[in-house]
């Protein structure tokens, strides 16, 4: 639990860092938000003692450029969630008073070419459907393992469904809600960073979930290995551990487990194997040879005792 409360901290100090950074004021924040003043006054309060940020002019914030690197050390984990797209579940009762419920609380909205309704909130783009409500998600999510990062997700998510709610006087949380898309990068791996340093992509691809593994360097974050793919979306964070893990074992054995690694000790087991049938051939008919001999030497003792020996 106490892990729990201080991976929160982190995260709520970082999410409050890029927002001042943006040059918004606590106030904005508290607004836009739905945070108490006291909480953000709280966090900005200890920001300042730490050396991190420093008051500019009418409650704007400036970051100090020296101490914004140890800040984005903090935010660096192992794992990174991103690009997610979240669908929610709605009877098609609500669709049909989508329209209504916007225009009756002055909310702004567009209608797609597809007939789905787009709105804004928090800067996540919204889209309202017949019988659902699918959320972009423009913010990363870290955490020590994609189960971590996930649960941060879940929570913005929840957030924002209920600053919705909130606005159209209708509980959004209460349906059920699933990942649509969601991509896991594990930050300064190994092999990423290789790959970038050489200015190399790695993107491996398969007919069920097409790209699934890559390592492109898109976000300039010096080391990402990614999953994704639709088909695996509901094990994605599953499959993220199991590759981290993959990695992680290699990484044991500094990488020399290789295919051609394990090719040589193969074909070294197969020539042991090899020498040892020869050898025991060998010994077999040594062992052959030397039962003839005594069977012939116990016939000569036998023959002497008779006198029979010539």
């Amino acid at each position: 639990m106490k892990n729990k409360r201080r991976a929160d901290e982190v995260n709520f100090y970082l999410f409050l860092l890029d927002l001042l950074k943006q040059g918004k004021s606590p106030a904005q924040i508290s607004k836009e938000f739905n945070i108490s003043k006291q909480r953000i006054y709280y966090y900005t309060t200890r920001l300042k003692k730490q050396g991190i940020i420093k008051k500019k002019q009418n409650g704007v914030w400036e970051i100090v450029k020296d101490h914004i690197k140890d800040a984005r050390q903090k935010r660096i984990k192992q794992i990174r969630g991103h690009a997610l797209i979240w669908k929610i579940k709605t009877p098609k009762e609500l669709g049909k008073k989508w329209i209504n419920l916007l225009e009756k609380n002055n909310i702004d909205y567009k209608i797609q070419s597809n007939n789905t309704i787009r709105i804004f909130l928090n800067k996540r783009k919204i889209w309202l459907a017949k019988e659902s409500i699918i959320v972009y998600e423009p913010h990363s999510f870290y955490g020590k393992d994609a189960f971590e990062s996930r649960k941060y997700a879940v929570i913005s998510l929840i957030e924002t469904l209920q600053q919705l709610s909130n606005k159209i006087h209708i509980n959004l949380t209460r349906y059920p809600f699933k990942a649509s898309r969601e991509h896991y990068g594990m930050v300064k791996n190994e092999l990423a960073q290789q790959l970038n340093r050489n200015n190399e992509k790695l993107i491996i691809r398969d007919d069920l979930d097409g790209e699934w593994l890559w390592v492109d360097d898109s976000t300039g974050m010096m080391g990402e290995l990614e999953t994704g793919g639709k088909g695996i979306t509901q094990d994605r964070a599953g499959l993220n551990k199991r590759v981290q893990n993959y990695y992680n074992d290699h990484k044991k054995h500094n990488f020399q487990v290789t295919a051609s690694y394990t090719l040589n000790a193969i074909n070294q087991v197969t020539q042991n194997q090899q020498m040892f049938a020869q050898n025991l051939e060998s010994h077999i008919e040594a062992i052959q040879t030397l039962s003839q001999t005594i069977k012939e030497l116990r016939e000569e003792i036998r023959n002497i005792k008779n006198g029979k020996h010539n």
